[in-house]
């Protein structure tokens, strides 16, 4: 017999009458019995009168106009066209460096894709000057100074922080790791293998598939905008090329070098006409970006046995620093915007076929790329694909356009937003820097609130049609296909299994 069985047999011991939970149970009956039986009396409450501030109508609040300086950081220019950004925050002791050079990805031929970002890497990894990649290692370990490299698509970055005690010491071992790498050859073949480690894995990551599908779609796979590094190209990589790459274009000329925090104006003088006055190099390529032909209307289907199908739609953006962008962004928003966007309330709201859909856009130096997005289960993909179609190209004819209150919403969420670029002064001067590096007007942050609050239904409703642009969209689907049914209804349609060799 199984100890419950005997539990269930055992004879209830008897509840003592006089216990103490009976006690008190009975006492606040008797408490209750008597309230309920006996005259109540009366109670005259005297509350204080509301402040006048809250004793109006809080629907004819109107609040003052919310008032943001952003603060210019000071710029120098060396004469070996080295620009340099400085922005003072005794907050805390610490002090932060940025240095952004004129070269990136967009600077491979296709033949040595993923040689940037090698580059960029073996800067922080593999030794300097006279230094070995194990002393580099331990000098910034023991100043305790976070640093990291990284290369995207127009820069290269090098990023440290550091205590303001140490700035003296660390300024010139981080002046020679720009000047002077010494790509020490076993850490290049470490740094190669995790690449090819990388790109071995990224088609399991079903967020990125659908991404990188897009982008190809849009530019084409022999694009510089779409073009990837592989395992062919990462294997053909050569120490003698990381440094050829480097010298011609880590370069003073154009590139930024970005100082915030708690530092000393005349130790930071003084440090760049030790360390950054001498940096020579050639100035940087030029670059020629290719036309992009407009892509025709396609339905891409990866497939993927996954729970969540991914849904990407997409075309062309717009280019950056122009007028073109103030519209854009509002579009985009209204659109496609978390809580108020018309994608976000017809398919996540009202229909509930995703957690989220949204809209982005994005500039380059071309054309950009504007993003639709949206996860479903895949026996709602066609329903949810079919909503975000209608609402697309109703904005893309002018069917349904975007309404002043639309756009007033969106308008407010812009400006409203804007001050969360600026919440230090890090992020203030290395956008200063990334603005003046694009070509943006001096001016551009200062009137960005004005700029948004000028456009009219007359340019968001075109930009809308940009978006919206039926005969261009790109519509990728990453999910099992077998479940999908027939999706030709939306445009012709293409299977393909690699995206990496997708044309």
């Amino acid at each position: 017999m199984s100890t419950i069985n005997q539990a269930k047999l055992l004879p209830r011991r008897p509840r003592e009458s006089g216990g103490p939970f009976t006690r008190i149970r009975a006492g606040l009956t008797c408490l209750f019995l008597s309230c309920a039986t006996s005259q109540s009396p009366k109670i005259t409450a005297q509350f204080p009168q509301l402040p006048a501030a809250l004793s109006g109508n809080p629907a004819a609040f109107k609040p003052a106009p919310l008032e943001i300086h952003v603060r210019r950081p000071e710029v120098v220019k060396l004469d070996n066209g080295l620009t340099v950004y400085l922005l003072e925050d005794h907050s805390t002791p610490l002090v932060k460096l940025r240095l952004l050079v004129p070269t990136g990805t967009f600077d491979e031929t296709s033949e040595k894709a993923g040689l940037a970002t090698i580059v960029a890497d073996q800067l922080v990894s593999g030794g300097a000057g006279t230094r070995s990649p194990q002393a580099v290692d331990e000098f910034f370990e023991f100043h305790a100074v976070d640093l990291s490299s990284s290369a995207n698509e127009e820069f290269s970055t090098l990023a440290a922080s550091m205590r303001t005690v140490d700035l003296a010491t660390v300024m010139p071992v981080l002046a020679d790791i720009v000047r002077a790498p010494t790509f020490a050859p076993e850490r290049f073949d470490v740094a190669r293998g995790q690449l090819l480690e990388d790109v071995k894995r990224r088609n399991d990551r079903p967020e990125g598939l659908a991404g990188r599908a897009l982008t190809k779609a849009i530019f084409g796979q022999d694009s510089v905008f779409a073009r990837e590094k592989s395992e062919t190209t990462l294997k053909s990589l050569t120490v003698e090329d990381a440094k050829k790459f480097h010298k011609a274009g880590w370069v003073p000329q154009k590139a930024r070098l970005v100082i915030t925090g708690d530092f000393d104006r005349a130790l930071v003088n003084s440090l760049l006409d030790l360390h950054w006055k001498s940096w020579k190099g050639d100035a940087p390529p030029e670059r020629k970006y290719p036309v992009t032909p407009e892509p025709q209307r396609r339905v891409i289907l990866v497939n993927r046995d996954i729970a969540q199908v991914k849904v990407r739609i997409g075309t062309f953006g717009y280019k950056r620093a122009t007028a073109d962008e103030f519209p854009m962004r509002l579009a985009a928003s209204s659109l496609g915007a978390f809580g108020f966007g018309r994608l976000y309330r017809e398919i996540r709201d009202e229909r509930g076929l995703a957690y989220s859909a949204g809209c982005n856009v994005s500039s380059g130096p071309t054309v950009g790329q504007s993003t639709v997005s949206f996860d479903t289960r895949p026996d709602q993909a066609r329903e949810a694909l079919k909503v975000a179609l209608q609402i697309l190209e109703a904005a893309g004819t002018t069917g349904q356009p975007i309404t002043e209150s639309e756009m007033s919403i969106a308008k407010d969420t812009a400006v409203n937003g804007f001050a969360f670029r600026f919440d230090d002064v890090a992020k203030i001067a290395l956008e200063r820097a990334l603005l003046d590096a694009y070509g943006y007007p001096d001016d551009y942050l200062d009137a960005f609130r004005d700029r948004i609050s000028a456009v009219k239904s007359g340019d968001i409703n075109p930009a809308a049609m940009r978006i919206g642009a039926a005969k261009n969209l790109q519509i990728v689907i990453v999910g099992p296909i077998a479940k999908l049914g027939d999706l030709s209804e939306f445009g012709p349609a293409i299977t393909i299994t690699d995206v990496d060799q997708f044309r």
